[in-house]
């Protein structure tokens, strides 16, 4: 069976860290996966092909005018930097661009996370989701601290663990996928709590988005706890009461049709 690619534009207007002011400042976060960005599959495309699917996504980015980009499946920092010029030439700065390792594999991952914005970064770093009760979920975040105006926010690109199943049982390995996920938010939420809290005490917002491969909306997650834990921490979910077809909001820049996804606000 051909597997379903998540591949989703989602863009969330906020008031900068949520602030008291009766007219917080407005800041638009965009949180696309763009699939393999910018060859297009796991395998190296053409410098030709790249340059259409850079320009492609550009042009989807551009009218949305996106105070920050929070990406998932780019290659790498040049691919982050070359659409950030392709949208608008000089406004924008490649926060920060994971360089995972594939796991069983020499190099660098193709699947790659990424913040893009129009402010310099506070500070910014990526990290690999670490080895926990026997469960080593892939990739990891990248996370990105801005000061708009007086207000300081905590941006998370994360993209979880994916539903393919290659081989054993699919009910064990849907399992496994689950927990990946579960861990993952997990040592985000701690993150949050021990880094953030204690050693950036300004930040009084954060906004995790990405490509969470899970939602609510299905009876094979009606058990998976993702989600759940961050709404039991305080966070909103950015679409609740959106339906699945406003959710959906922009198809990959390849065939494949695309699930929804999930962003998540919170004043800490």
């Amino acid at each position: 069976m051909r597997r379903s690619f998540f591949s989703l534009l989602a863009s969330l207007v906020v008031g900068s860290a949520f602030g008291e002011s009766p007219e917080p400042p407005k800041v638009r976060i965009t949180t696309w996966n763009l699939e393999w960005f910018p060859n297009g599959s796991a395998h190296d495309a053409t410098p030709e092909a790249q340059a259409q699917r850079i320009a492609a996504a550009a042009d989807v980015l551009r009218p949305l005018n996106p105070d920050i980009i929070l990406l998932q499946e780019v290659r790498d920092y040049e691919a982050s930097a070359r659409l950030g010029e392709a949208i608008a030439p000089g406004m924008y700065h490649v926060a920060i661009c994971s360089a995972f390792k594939e796991p069983f594999q020499s190099g660098f991952g193709k699947q790659q996370v990424a913040i893009l914005s129009k402010y310099q970064a506070q500070a910014a770093w990526a990290e690999r989701w670490k080895l926990m009760s026997g469960v080593d979920p892939p990739r990891g975040f990248a996370f990105a601290w801005f000061k708009i105006g007086k207000d300081d926010i905590g941006v998370y690109s994360v993209h979880l663990k994916s539903n393919l199943i290659t081989h054993g049982d699919r009910e064990t390995e849907t399992a496994k996928n689950i927990q990946k996920r579960e861990i993952a938010i997990t040592q985000l939420l701690a993150h949050v709590h021990d880094v953030v809290s204690t050693t950036m005490p300004t930040i009084k917002g954060i906004v995790v988005a990405g490509d969470f491969n899970t939602n609510h909306d299905q009876s094979m997650f009606a058990a998976e706890r993702t989600l759940n834990s961050l709404a039991d921490a305080g966070y909103a979910n950015g679409f609740e009461g959106s339906p699945l077809s406003d959710r959906v909001t922009h198809l990959g820049l390849t065939a494949f049709q695309t699930p929804p996804l999930t962003s998540y606000l919170r004043r800490v």
